[in-house]
C-alpha cells in the first residue's frame, strides 16, 4: 500500500499518532500543503509564518536523514492532495486533526475529494491528549468550568497515560516533484530537535522554580514552548512525561511539575470549548455579554498596539510583542484586561492584532485567553475583577526590570497615563451591569 501523511500543526517525526500509522505503507509521502487562507488571511502574521518556513525547512532535512523528504504543494489542500494522490498512487492519507471550525470545514472538503478519488482516509487524536468528546459531565455534556474539567482530564490520564511514542522507521516516498519551500534563513530556535532542547533545560533548570518565577516576565521562569506546542514540533504527551519523570526523580521539581501540568490542561480546555462552541470565535461564550458597549476610541486602540499608554507594565508586554513575536503571559492578561476593561475596547479586536503578531498565536488558545481576560467567556475571570496595570507592576515587575528593558525612555520623555484607571474601571462596572441587567 501506497500513503500520504499530511503534515499541519504536528511537525516533527516522533509521537506522531498518524506519521506512526502512515509508516506500516510500503511507500510514504510526506506532503505539506501551503494554504494561501491561512498564509495571508486576515488573522496571518509575519513573524508566525516564517516560523513555520523554519520548521518545516527543519522538517525536510530531517526526513531526509531518514531517506525520505518533504513533498510541498501550494494550493487548497482538497484539490492538491487529490492531485498528489493520483501521482503517487496513495491510497491512504492521514492526518491529526484540528478543531477550529475553519480546520473542520478545510478538513471535510478534503475527505470528501479524496473519497471521491477512491482514496481512504484515517485521522488521529494527537494534538491534545484528549479530544472534547473524552472529557465529559456526567452527563455526558462538556465542561463549562475549568476545576472540574481539570479533575475529569486527570481521572482520565490516571487511567490512560497517554505515553510518547518514539519516531517510526520511515518507509521510502514515491518519486515525485518535491516542490520548494520559501527561502528563509533558519533560525536555531526551529524545528523539533530545538523543542526537545528547549523542554530538556527546562525541565532540568527550570522546573523546580516554575510556580513563583512563572509570573514575573523580567526572568526566564517560563518553559516558552508555546510556539513549538503551536507548530507541533513537540508533543503534549512528551511534555507531560518529561516532568513527570523528573518529578519522581527530584521531590524539587514537583511542586513545579504539577504547575505546569494545571497550565498544559488549560490549553486542552480551550480547545475542547473551541470544538464544542466554535461560535465563540465570533462571539462571546456567555452569550448574554453580547450587548456589552464598546468604545471605537481608534486613538487609544493605536495606542495600545504601539505600547504607548503611559502604563509602564502594559506598554512593556506590548513592545516585547513588536520585538519578538512573543509576550509573557502575566503581561499579556494584564495588556488584555486593560483593552477591554480601563480602555473599554471590544476584545475581538485584542484577539485579532495578537493572532496577527504572535509566533504561538493559535485559535482556540487565544480566544480562550482574550474572553477570560474580557469575563465573557468560559470560566473567566469576574467581570467585576478589573487589573490595575500600577498594581499589577509592582507585585510582578517590583524592581521595574521588564519596564525598562522594553521601554528605554521611562525615565525620560515617556507619556502620561492616556486615562485614569479609578475612573476607568467604574466606566467598566458600569458597562457590565448594564449588559447583565444588574443596578
Amino acid at each position: 500500500m501506497r500513503a500520504l501523511h499530511w503534515f499541519r500543526s504536528d511537525l516533527r517525526l516522533a509521537d506522531n499518532a498518524a506519521l506512526c500509522a502512515a509508516a506500516r505503507a510500503e511507500r510514504l509521502t510526506p506532503v505539506f500543503v501551503l494554504d494561501e487562507r491561512l498564509l495571508s488571511g486576515p488573522k496571518s502574521g509575519a513573524a508566525r509564518t516564517r516560523f513555520l518556513f523554519e520548521c518545516l525547512a527543519r522538517l525536510r532535512a530531517e526526513l531526509e536523514t531518514r531517506g525520505s523528504t518533504l513533498v510541498v504543494r501550494r494550493g487548497e489542500p482538497a484539490a492538491e492532495l487529490a492531485k498528489l494522490a493520483h501521482e503517487t498512487g496513495a491510497e491512504l492519507v492521514t492526518w491529526n486533526r484540528d478543531y477550529g471550525p475553519f480546520a473542520r470545514a478545510r478538513d471535510g472538503a478534503v475527505t470528501r475529494a479524496l473519497e471521491r478519488a477512491g482514496v481512504s482516509v484515517e485521522t488521529f487524536r494527537d494534538r491534545v491528549v484528549f479530544e472534547a468528546e473524552d472529557v465529559r459531565t456526567k452527563a455526558g455534556r462538556g465542561f463549562s468550568v475549568y476545576g472540574p474539567y481539570r479533575r475529569a482530564w486527570l481521572a482520565r490520564f490516571s487511567a490512560e497515560p497517554a505515553a510518547p511514542r518514539r519516531a517510526p522507521k520511515l518507509p521510502p516516498p514515491a518519486r515525485v516533484t518535491r516542490g520548494s519551500l520559501p527561502l528563509v534563513s533558519v533560525q536555531a530556535g526551529a524545528g523539533s530537535a530545538a523543542a526537545l532542547r528547549r523542554l530538556r533545560g527546562f525541565v532540568e533548570r527550570g522546573l523546580a522554580d516554575y510556580p513563583w518565577r512563572r509570573d514575573l516576565p523580567a526572568v526566564a521562569g517560563t518553559s516558552r514552548l508555546s510556539a513549538h506546542l503551536r507548530f507541533g514540533t513537540v508533543s503534549v504527551r512528551e511534555c507531560l512525561a518529561r516532568a513527570a519523570e523528573a518529578a519522581r526523580d527530584d521531590r524539587r521539581a514537583r511542586a513545579g511539575a504539577e504547575k505546569w501540568r494545571v497550565e498544559l490542561i488549560w490549553r486542552e480546555f480551550y480547545h475542547a470549548v473551541l470544538a464544542e462552541h466554535p461560535r465563540v470565535l465570533r462571539g462571546a461564550w456567555r452569550q448574554e455579554l453580547d450587548s456589552l458597549e464598546w468604545s471605537d476610541d481608534d486613538a487609544a486602540f493605536r495606542a495600545w498596539c504601539e505600547g504607548r499608554t503611559g502604563f509602564p507594565f502594559v506598554d512593556a508586554g506590548m513592545r516585547e510583542l513588536a520585538a519578538t513575536g512573543w509576550m509573557h503571559n502575566r503581561a499579556r492578561m494584564v495588556a488584555a484586561s486593560f483593552l477591554t476593561k480601563d480602555l473599554g475596547i471590544d476584545w475581538r479586536r485584542g484577539e485579532a492584532f495578537f493572532m496577527q503578531s504572535l509566533v504561538d498565536g493559535d485559535p482556540a488558545n487565544n480566544n480562550g485567553g482574550w474572553q477570560w481576560s474580557a469575563s465573557t467567556g468560559s470560566d473567566s475571570q469576574p467581570w467585576f475583577r478589573i487589573f490595575n496595570p500600577a498594581a499589577q507592576a509592582a507585585r510582578f515587575d517590583p524592581d521595574g526590570e521588564y519596564a525598562r528593558r522594553w521601554i528605554p525612555e521611562l525615565e525620560t520623555d515617556y507619556p502620561p497615563p492616556i486615562i485614569d484607571h479609578a475612573h476607568a474601571r467604574e466606566r467598566a462596572l458600569a458597562r457590565f451591569r448594564a449588559a447583565l441587567g444588574r443596578t
